[in-house]
């Protein structure tokens, strides 16, 4: 097995943080095409669930059971595509941010914007698939859809507000998983197996996803359904939406947070654990963006072996002068079951790559490995910080030009409203 292809459980939890960090730095427009594109692609499950229903009554009459089990056959498809196209979908925000938050890197502000914003625009991008996709180019005009669009709207509402908010919870702790575990996978076949397992139980299950049923909730009202905008939003959608915060909120911190991160720091701290790897692994986020790594003591890739003898490479500091320190190679040092196994190995090392020490990370781009230091809130998803007491002081862009951190919506209207208040306090 390639470890390349493959990531640990603390490794996806970083990336679930960075991801987080990373959405709560989207610009708002390309937030709310993003949200409405990820309603659009989701709705694919929405869609072949609605052809299930209609086209295929005996199933529907004899065989209630195997139409759960095809029903939960398609909507992996729909969450696949959102996942590949590093779209906006509520539920997934929900793990993203709450997990974020534990890691203090976003804010509440950033959490309530987000999922206001996302929620909101995936309603608009079903509502765009229900009127103009599905319902003017007729394809779901025939008795048969607009009986079984009916049908499962009904399904819907036969049950209570604390009865859908509890479906809710098991509904979003399953696409928490789902997402979770097809982080790990960088391979696509995989990604969809492992967001095929988790959507495939709680649609079999019939729980409550907010979003998928939002295209239920369009595609029968305007097959004019009996039920009334109030009952659905009371029965339906606040309770669903409700359910899949607590179930995604808390997977993202007994299990992603908790076990994947707080527990595995505590534990290495408290062990004197080794790090034995050789290369800067960067966990994959949500498949266009890089997560920094906290730096090895002795990182293989950035030193030069000279007759048994570690170079570091030369780093220039602020006055402009160089600094080398050499290294022993001595016994009792962290062993090196690579170099041992690779003589061959020694020569590759000795080619340094290209010093960036320089170069801060651009605005609105995550710190990459070789760049200059990462700021201290960016520093927060390696857990350069996570246990120090003392954390430094956070760089003051407004001295430094060069401090061009990423920051997120929350951040930016806080600024915002400090700067003008201090404007008027100051007029006054």
């Amino acid at each position: 097995m390639d470890d390349n292809q493959y990531l640990t459980t603390y490794e996806a939890a970083l990336a679930v943080v960075a991801t987080g960090m990373k959405k709560s730095r989207l610009k708002p427009d390309t937030l709310l095409i993003n949200a409405i594109v990820g309603a659009i692609l989701f709705s694919t499950g929405g869609m072949l669930n609605l052809v299930v229903h209609s086209m295929f009554p005996e199933i529907t009459n004899n065989n209630p059971g195997l139409l759960r089990f095809l029903s939960g056959s398609f909507y992996p498809i729909g969450l696949l595509y959102v996942v590949v196209m590093g779209a906006e979908l509520f539920n997934a925000n929900v793990l993203f941010f709450t997990v974020a938050l534990c890691r203090q890197g976003v804010s509440i502000l950033d959490l309530l914007i987000n999922w206001f914003i996302t929620w909101w625009f995936n309603l608009v991008g079903n509502i765009f698939v229900g009127y103009i996709i599905t319902h003017y180019s007729k394809s779901a005009s025939s008795e048969a859809f607009v009986a079984g669009s009916h049908e499962l709207l009904d399904s819907k509402m036969e049950f209570s507000f604390v009865q859908n908010m509890i479906k809710g919870i098991g509904g979003n702790f399953f696409v928490s998983l789902a997402i979770y575990l097809q982080i790990m996978a960088k391979p696509l076949h995989v990604k969809f197996i492992m967001l095929y397992l988790p959507i495939f139980t709680f649609i079999s299950l019939d729980f409550t996803h907010c979003v998928a049923d939002m295209y239920i909730v369009i595609i029968g009202k305007i097959n004019h359904s009996s039920a009334s905008w109030g009952e659905i939003c009371w029965k339906l959608l606040l309770p669903g939406t409700i359910g899949n915060i607590i179930g995604g909120a808390f997977f993202g911190i007994v299990i992603c947070w908790y076990m994947h991160i707080y527990v595995v720091e505590r534990d290495k701290k408290e062990l004197n654990l080794p790090q034995y790897e050789f290369r800067d692994q960067q966990p994959e986020l949500n498949q266009d963006s890089r997560v920094v790594r906290q730096k090895d003591p002795v990182f293989h890739d950035d030193v030069e072996v000279e007759n048994g003898t570690e170079k570091k490479p030369s780093i220039t500091n602020s006055g402009g002068s160089t600094e080398t320190e050499s290294v022993e190679s001595q016994s009792n040092l962290t062993p090196r079951p690579y170099l041992e196994s690779h003589p061959s190995a020694t020569s590759r090392l000795s080619r340094r790559r290209t010093s960036l020490a320089s170069i801060r990370s651009p605005k609105n781009v995550f710190p990459v490995y070789g760049m200059d230091e990462p700021l201290t809130r960016e520093r927060t998803i390696a857990g350069d910080h996570a246990h120090e007491d003392e954390v430094p002081d956070e760089v003051d862009d407004e001295d430094d030009e060069n401090a061009n951190e990423a920051r997120s919506i929350g951040s930016q209207l806080l600024r915002i409203f400090t700067t003008r208040s201090r404007k008027d306090a100051t007029e006054c």
